[in-house]
């Protein structure tokens, strides 16, 4: 590299760092900006690059974010101190073609908190162990966590660059719509807010097709967390119901009976995007997923509607109370013993009923069942209940 070239580099990392600082000084004293001045004060130190002033300016607020995440306070106190830094900030509202096309919006400061202490990222120093974060952005789901004990990636070239001046274990630069097979059931804690859209073709995840971007990147996060580990995940959109409680038919229907069957999903949080997202540039709803744990076997599908829980939360009280709740909640385990004996002569019989009768129906491996029925199928019926089993399936997204 030519000798004026680096100290190009070198002029340019000084200006960047040094509006940084004057940035999170504001927020300490509580000096509001808005886009115009936010950009003035930047071209004072040669930034004039918007969506440079507004990845800064981000982390700016992630720095400051972290100290007050680790002052010696309650979390409540600590929590409503980060809620006062969002209200304060400056709207980070300048948008490229790609960040709205990729609904590409960082986690507020007091949501990433949330997150990050429901995965008791704040106890990692003490206890050991890891947090993963694949789409990490400027780092606002890790403020929890002393960076040295998370993990972080991030394809994006100006925020990847911000992610290394914080001081985490491990900066990477990987698709995180691909296997992390090095590190697969690795992780203490895993989090995530992928940016939003869908794949060209569905990925299978065992016999679930799952489209949407964000569901893929969200169960690629998921294959990273060890057995025992917790994860937070935010997604678009809100849950809708049909008129039997059911998720609405389609992609979170096929997406949720995934998750409740293979982990202990402790809530999903239907969150108002325009009373607690709209300053980092989007009033877009959103949900955030809690889970504690792997399922030892796959058993399970989404739940139905519960009008005392999955009501729109408006407020950051209402969302601490119920993350809270979330963490003081056991993971309830299934202890039923069953009699396998028993099963074994009801597959052996079914096997017979779908395989070996005369009208050749076809055969329905046990695996692939969730629950053995008690039903009486005559032979001339055989084939049209095991057709009929197979489209209910597809309809629910697998497991049945």
């Amino acid at each position: 590299m030519p000798a004026f070239l680096f100290y190009q580099i070198i002029i340019m990392l000084k200006s960047h760092n040094a509006f940084v600082q004057k940035v999170e000084t504001a927020l300490q004293q509580k000096i509001k900006y808005n886009k115009t001045s936010i950009e003035k004060l930047a071209a004072s130190f040669g930034i004039l690059d918007k969506t440079l002033v507004k990845e800064l300016t981000e982390l700016a607020i992630v720095k400051r974010a972290r100290i007050l995440a680790h002052e010696n306070i309650s979390i409540k106190e600590r929590f409503d101190t980060i809620v006062e830094l969002y209200h304060s900030q400056v709207n980070l509202s300048h948008r490229t073609s790609q960040s709205i096309l990729l609904q590409q919006y960082s986690t507020p400061a007091p949501i990433g908190y949330l997150a990050g202490v429901f995965c008791e990222l704040d106890k990692l120093q003490t206890k050991g162990g890891y947090a993963f974060e694949p789409s990490a952005g400027n780092g606002l789901l890790t403020i929890a966590a002393n960076p040295e004990r998370v993990y972080v990636n991030e394809i994006d070239k100006v925020r990847n660059a911000n992610l290394k001046t914080q001081g985490f274990a491990n900066v990477w630069n990987r698709d995180a719509t691909k296997v992390f097979f090095d590190v697969q059931h690795h992780f203490n804690a895993v989090l995530t807010n992928p940016p939003f859209g869908s794949m060209d073709k569905p990925t299978k995840y065992d016999t679930f097709p799952i489209k949407p971007l964000e569901h893929v990147m969200a169960l690629r996060t998921l294959d990273c967390m060890a057995h025992d580990g917790k994860a937070a995940i935010i997604i678009g959109g809100h849950t809708k119901w049909d008129d039997k409680g059911r998720i609405q038919a389609g992609r979170n229907r096929i997406f949720f009976n995934y998750l409740y069957s293979r982990y202990h999903v402790k809530d999903v949080i239907n969150i108002d995007g325009a009373k607690l997202y709209s300053r980092q540039g989007t009033s877009f709803d959103v949900r955030m997923i809690l889970i504690d744990g792997r399922k030892s076997k796959p058993e399970g599908a989404a739940l139905v509607y519960q009008p005392t829980k999955d009501f729109v939360v408006k407020t950051f009280d209402e969302l601490f109370y119920r993350v809270e709740d979330a963490m003081q909640y056991p993971t309830q385990h299934n202890t039923m013993k069953k009699n396998y004996s028993f099963l074994e002569k009801e597959a052996q019989a079914l096997q017979y009923l779908f395989g070996l009768g005369e009208l050749n129906s076809p055969y329905q491996p046990a695996s692939e069942s969730c629950v053995v029925l008690d039903t009486q199928v005559p032979d001339s019926m055989a084939f049209e209940t095991a057709t009929a089993m197979l489209y209910i399936k597809e309809q629910v997204g697998g497991d049945i």
